[in-house]
């Protein structure tokens, strides 16, 4: 961590890569190990030298002693925070898109690997957006970033306080309410999911919440042949998160 609120630090070589190309954020500084960089850093120390970006260089203990923790292949930067849209500007971003949009719901997923494994396939695969809560929930921080390998700066996200109130709000803006449960009415893959749909993917132990899934329109389920009894939530997603880009792509109609 930055030990700074007002700055959030990024690690590894693809998400950095994506901060600085993309723009989004403000990069403040940028920390290599010295000596002569490795051919993968080129194109993030071009961005930086375009972008007039402070590189700094630790002796390789230094660097090891300070960043050992994170998977840093090297190299780490400090951005402003990534700013989360409201709920309803997320929305209307996300019905901009085409007539089917989908989102995702992330119930008090816990680990900052799945929720960002969550994000990449989210952003991957076609989604819209992500809606997570702001509290039982691991926030966005530099783990979440890492694990998405840079997706967590394409993919809009909201962060609202209730979900349950987030899935009323889409049910009035013509959203179809999918649960992804163990226990699901049907396959995901008998599921028709060209309409405007947000699914409802539970945290890593309890999976989705009782009084969220009273929210759900319908649940899908993921057919396993398997003993282990489920699934974790990125994988999960990923698995429906294909199907709905399967199906529109069949019938012809965008993500």
């Amino acid at each position: 961590m930055s030990g700074n609120k007002n700055q959030e630090m990024v690690y590894g070589v693809h998400p950095l890569q994506q901060a600085l190309a993309l723009g989004k954020r403000e990069c403040y500084k940028i920390v290599r190990v010295q000596g002569k960089p490795p051919a993968r850093l080129a194109p993030i120390l071009k961005l930086a030298e375009r972008q007039r970006t402070r590189v700094e260089t630790l002796p390789r203990e230094v660097f090891r002693k300070q960043f050992g923790q994170f998977n840093h292949q090297g190299i780490v930067g400090y951005f402003s925070p990534i700013q989360t849209l409201e709920l309803a500007t997320l929305i209307e971003q996300a019905c901009q898109s085409g007539p089917h949009p989908a989102l995702v719901l992330a119930d008090e997923i816990q680990d900052p690997q799945n929720l960002g494994a969550l994000i990449r396939s989210a952003w991957v695969l076609g989604l819209q957006g992500l809606v997570v809560p702001k509290h039982r929930s691991v926030p966005i921080n530099e783990t979440v970033a890492k694990c998405s390998a840079g997706a967590v700066e394409s993919l809009p996200i909201a962060c609202v306080a209730n979900l349950k109130q987030a899935a009323e709000l889409l049910k009035e803006k013509g959203f179809w309410i999918v649960g992804v449960d163990m226990a699901g009415e049907r396959p995901c893959y008998e599921f028709d999911f060209n309409m405007p749909v947000a699914l409802i993917i539970g945290g890593e132990e309890k999976g989705i919440r009782p009084l969220l899934k009273k929210t759900c329109d319908f649940t899908v389920s993921i057919p396993m042949a398997g003993e282990l009894g489920s699934l974790n939530a990125s994988t999960a997603g990923a698995i429906v998160f294909y199907e709905i880009q399967k199906q529109r792509a069949q019938a012809g109609s965008k993500p």
